[in-house]
């Protein structure tokens, strides 16, 4: 049976920088290797947005290969959209993280959203 063949969507996983270092940290890459191997092999779909591009981009070499071939898989990259800033808002109004998070409540909106 192809995977298009498969009766069970794949699930998305929204991805973020963190769990791309992960897998060149010592203390993470476990989890973050095994994440990646799931995404390789087609059983989980990645989810990329503009702020992880954007952070990706700052990031070593190795994190932006690792981004690229995401990319490549996801096909996608979900944007910035004015309901994604209208529900970082409602996180900063509702004090969900400290004003230092935003990049992460745009992640959280992000990830809610798409």
């Amino acid at each position: 049976m192809n995977q298009t063949d498969d009766p069970v969507q794949r699930l998305r996983i929204y991805i973020d920088t963190s769990v791309l270092g992960g897998c060149f940290d010592t203390e993470f890459s476990t989890w973050s290797i095994g994440l990646i191997r799931d995404f390789r092999a087609g059983r989980l779909i990645p989810v990329l947005s503009d702020v992880t591009a954007a952070e990706a981009a700052d990031a070593p070499e190795a994190v932006r290969e690792l981004h690229q071939q995401m990319l490549a898989l996801a096909g996608s990259v979900l944007p910035i959209t004015p309901t994604v800033l209208d529900l970082v808002a409602a996180y900063k109004a509702r004090k969900i993280l400290a004003p230092k998070y935003e990049a992460d409540m745009r992640h959280i909106a992000l990830a809610t959203l798409g």
